[in-house]
């Protein structure tokens, strides 16, 4: 049973308080009923607010109450709005968009105009924005292209900026919420599309509708033959289908930094931009460019060993390994690698060192003990390697995916109206009031 009551004894006050339990949470809001004396306490210790709780890195704490997806780390399950992986292996992008933002899974019909719609706004998306891109070195880091990118084609679009026009252009406004999503998702294909090709070095090829959005996210990034300008089947298909294991996972960092920006009643590419910088910290998506320099750092399977010492030691860090929703394996791993057998990658030497370390790994009690088991980055990275992705582009392609969590969830929070995200804070420092300056 989740639900029930929480009994409290306030051992500063002896008094005893009732706090609810819905779905095995307490509101933050309720304790602070739980009020202590003022009496000498110190004065940073905002005893008349009610009891606070200190969480750091929201280890245990639940911001919203989301219907998008669900992960359950004892049973190794994943859902996306009550659909199992093996459900939606054969879905595409627009399947996945199209269930996660507006709740239903598409009709053919659906599919179809929402693929129309995301492609017509791809052509629409401002020449500056190419010529922002294109004006920047082929040598700069992905991140700041793509962040150049979209704030140029912000730039283009001031009436979608809610401090410009209108403090709730999108709160509670379904038709303006529904026409930005599509504008984001289109955007953000575009300005991944051009930095992609133009770091390689090859010419911009514009979408096509006749194409899906994965189809067109290649073309637009260069991922053609270059005898033949065709698409590799299935290099988009092993995409595709990371794309599912991929679209959203909760309150990880992209959506929890999108939501954040989004409480302010921001307009969603603004939100993207906050998600997109999150997403190239070595904890985040850029765990898949580390895990992948840890490969090659290795070298060889015979390596392996001295390496799992290493770890075990504290004098080197396993990027890929471990996760704090799962303390077994990430549900995600296992069709990661059938991904891979797709991809022919059985002489590739880094999967040889990545299984390797899994199996000296999984028989150590050092990783055992501590629940460290593989996550999606550990074999991901190989994935967008062998599709063709430079490693340092890995994370701004894995956007490209988690783009359809980014949107349902920035959609939900405008539609059920969230709240502007302002978290307390414990002061350690001085209370004394007029304190002296030093004397110089």
């Amino acid at each position: 049973m989740s639900s029930g009551i929480l009994h409290i004894v306030d051992s500063r006050t002896k008094q005893k308080h009732e706090i609810p339990i819905r779905q095995n949470v307490v509101s933050a809001i309720d304790l602070m009923r739980i009020i202590a004396p003022a009496t000498g306490t110190n004065k940073a210790d905002h005893v008349a607010g009610g009891l606070r709780v200190h969480d750091p890195g929201l280890q245990n704490t639940a911001v919203i109450e989301s219907a998008i997806s669900y992960s359950d780390h004892e049973r190794g399950v994943l859902l996306f709005r009550g659909y199992t992986l093996a459900q939606l292996w054969g879905s595409d992008f627009e399947d996945m968009l199209h269930l996660l933002v507006w709740g239903t899974y598409p009709t053919m019909q659906q599919k179809g105009d929402l693929n129309r719609k995301l492609t017509e706004q791809m052509l629409a998306v401002p020449e500056s924005v190419h010529r922002t891109i294109r004006g920047l070195p082929r040598t700069t880091s992905p991140l700041p292209l793509i962040l150049a990118g979209l704030s140029a084609y912000l730039a283009c679009f001031p009436d979608t900026i809610p401090a410009s026009t209108h403090a709730t252009l999108y709160q509670g406004n379904l038709r303006n919420v529904d026409d930005a999503v599509i504008r984001t998702v289109a955007a953000y294909g575009v300005i991944f599309g051009l930095v992609n090709s133009h770091r390689k070095g090859i010419d911009f090829q514009l979408p096509s509708p006749e194409n899906s959005y994965c189809a067109n996210l290649f073309t637009m990034a260069g991922l053609v033959d270059r005898d033949s300008s065709r698409l590799d089947p299935v290099k988009v298909s092993c995409f595709r289908r990371f794309a599912i294991l991929n679209a959203d996972h909760g309150m990880a960092l992209t959506v929890f930094s999108t939501l954040v920006t989004a409480s302010s009643l921001t307009d969603p590419i603004s939100c993207l931009i906050s998600a997109v910088a999150a997403a190239y910290g070595p904890l985040h998506f850029g765990a898949t460019v580390s895990a992948q320099r840890t490969l090659r750092e290795i070298g060889r399977t015979e390596k392996v060993p001295e390496f799992i010492e290493e770890v075990k030691n504290g004098r080197t860090r396993l990027f890929g390994y471990g996760h704090r929703s799962y303390k077994g394996l990430d549900p995600r791993v296992r069709p990661i690698q059938s991904i891979l057998k797709d991809l022919d990658l059985s002489s590739n030497q880094y999967l040889k060192i990545t299984e390797r370390i899994e199996e000296l790994a999984s028989a150590d009690d050092f990783f055992r003990r501590r629940g460290l088991y593989p996550n999606a980055d550990f074999y991901g990275n190989l994935v967008f390697t062998a599709i063709g992705f430079d490693p340092d582009i890995i994370p701004a392609a894995m956007l490209a995916q988690r783009i359809i969590g980014i949107m349902a969830h920035w959609r939900e929070y405008m539609l059920t109206r969230g709240k502007l995200f302002r978290p307390s804070h414990i002061y350690t420092g001085e209370t004394e009031v007029n304190k002296p300056l030093p004397k110089i």
